[in-house]
């Protein structure tokens, strides 16, 4: 009986490294793929790269509204420079400021608390705020990593303040 527990202990270990072997060879592959394709802009600077994902980002958000997951899709605003009156980044807006009531920067507020079902500062919400480009969803603003499409808010500031 105690070879058969062994036997059955082995057999699983033997499973366990072989299925690492293999994730680990899809990561090997995925990179060295990755790498490839990405050659051309492996040759730019770090200050090149930086404005390139600059533009990148601004082709993806600009323009883009924030709307609530909520009933009324209430709107939070827009992604655009940190002077737009309805921009998210404008600190005395309607929609940047932190005191506003239809802010993602308001702390205590039902769209900016890390508490709030509707924040996106709220790390396990799964109804954060939808980004909306051309009518279509484009991603959510959320520190939640596991939401598909997830946009940090604190990332994408970096990109217009």
């Amino acid at each position: 009986m105690k070879n058969r527990y062994y036997f059955v202990a082995c057999v699983v270990a033997l499973g366990a490294i072989v299925s690492f072997s293999v994730a680990q060879e899809n990561r090997e592959a995925k990179t060295a793929e990755l790498k490839a394709r990405l050659a051309p802009a492996l040759s730019l600077s770090l200050e090149e790269l930086q404005v390139a994902l600059s533009i990148k980002v601004h082709e993806r958000f600009d323009g883009a509204s924030i709307m609530a997951d909520d009933d009324e899709h209430t709107l939070l605003g827009k992604i655009s420079n940190e002077v737009a009156s309805d921009s998210i980044f404008n600190d005395v807006g309607r929609y940047g400021s932190e005191v506003s009531s239809t802010s993602v920067w308001n702390k205590v507020g039902r769209f900016g608390s890390e508490v709030a079902r509707l924040s996106p500062f709220n790390r396990v919400s799964s109804s954060p705020p939808l980004i909306v480009k051309d009518n279509k969803v484009v991603g959510r603003l959320t520190v939640n990593k596991v939401i598909r499409g997830a946009v940090d808010p604190n990332w994408l500031r970096t990109f217009y303040k």
